[in-house]
């Protein structure tokens, strides 16, 4: 009787191939859940350059003009004599505050000083703070507040919100001592090829024309009528990597605009990463933690994906706000 109703034991083999095929189970679902929750993040981050899309459409309703990136210009002799501008020093950022249900904090910010280190009122309102809109999930140094090395934010003697989402400078010519990632044989705009453009950087205060993006630094604060190309052809801001470079710190005041003489998703940026220097020539370009390209808003408060390998020049056309050139798809 106990024979006939007695129940049979897994084999030491039958045990091991159970385990196997659990194994195998597991190593095939991780990444699927690991491509869930990146497309999860990426939404997210979607979500908030739409944020800001929408406020920066708020703040030109409001303004008649966009925010300045920053209001601080270099005193360079070649640009010639003029009075120094934009002293106390501050981001175009806190100008979008009241625009993404931030009101208190803007109410709070002393303008009357400068945003960064000597600020007595706005130092404390600022450090270890991190709204989430400025916040793309997918990047694994959110919320360190410091740049890759470790150290703070130039202008700032604690850790800062990262500017993940940075101003479009847009094209500009090669006033770097290299190409970046730019080539002579390349048809770019960063090679100077339509007679001086400076991306606005420097000198704009003599030349505000020559701006070629939405914001600058400097007293340039550009108007639906300035991008002459179509909103839905400009882009006003788009993901990057702060953390590699000194000037990451979303309030900082000095180069608080992309670059455009540096790819999307540049070398320059990459090899910066595999040896964890902070540089910000080398960092000053869009990036992203999505595979393949980064997110960008455009003026007209539309997402878009676009993807690093995109032909360089036409990548320019999307950051120049008036090139008047029938721009390719984006795609």
């Amino acid at each position: 009787m106990s024979s006939r109703f007695g129940r049979k034991a897994f084999t030491l083999v039958e045990l091991l191939v159970v385990i196997a095929i659990i194994g195998i189970l597991v190593g095939l679902l991780l990444p699927a859940v690991q491509s869930a929750r990146e497309a999860a993040r990426r939404m997210q981050c979607s979500n908030n350059l739409k944020q800001l899309g929408l406020a920066l459409q708020m703040y030109l309703d409001t303004h008649k003009k966009l925010p300045y990136a920053s209001n601080f210009v270099d005193s360079i002799a070649s640009c010639g004599n003029f009075a120094l501008i934009g002293n106390p020093h501050h981001s175009g950022n806190a100008g979008l505050l009241p625009y993404i249900e931030q009101n208190a904090l803007y109410n709070q910010l002393s303008f009357n000083e400068s945003i960064d280190t000597g600020a007595a009122i706005n130092r404390p309102l600022l450090a270890r703070r991190f709204i989430p809109v400025f916040t793309c999930p997918s990047n694994p140094l959110a919320g360190t507040g410091t740049r890759a090395d470790g150290a703070n934010f130039a202008g700032f003697n604690a850790p800062v919100q990262e500017g993940m989402y940075r101003f479009c400078g847009g094209t500009m010519n090669n006033t770097m001592t290299t190409s970046r990632d730019c080539t002579i044989a390349s048809p770019s705009f960063c090679l100077n090829a339509d007679g001086g453009i400076n991306g606005g950087w420097t000198c704009i205060h003599n030349s505000p024309g020559s701006i070629r993006g939405l914001f600058a630094r400097g007293v340039a604060s550009m108007r639906f009528q300035d991008a002459p190309d179509g909103t839905s052809n400009t882009i006003a801001m788009g993901e990057t990597k702060p953390h590699f470079s000194e000037f990451g710190g979303l309030w900082t005041w000095n180069v608080p605009m992309t670059l455009f003489s540096l790819k999307l998703n540049s070398t320059f940026l990459r090899n910066a990463e595999r040896t964890r220097t902070v540089s910000w020539l080398n960092a000053q370009g869009h990036a992203s933690y999505h595979t393949g390209g980064a997110q960008f808003v455009f003026l007209d408060g539309s997402v878009r994906f676009i993807s690093d390998s995109i032909d360089y020049p036409t990548y320019c056309l999307a950051g120049d706000r008036a090139d008047g050139k029938v721009m390719p798809s984006l795609e």
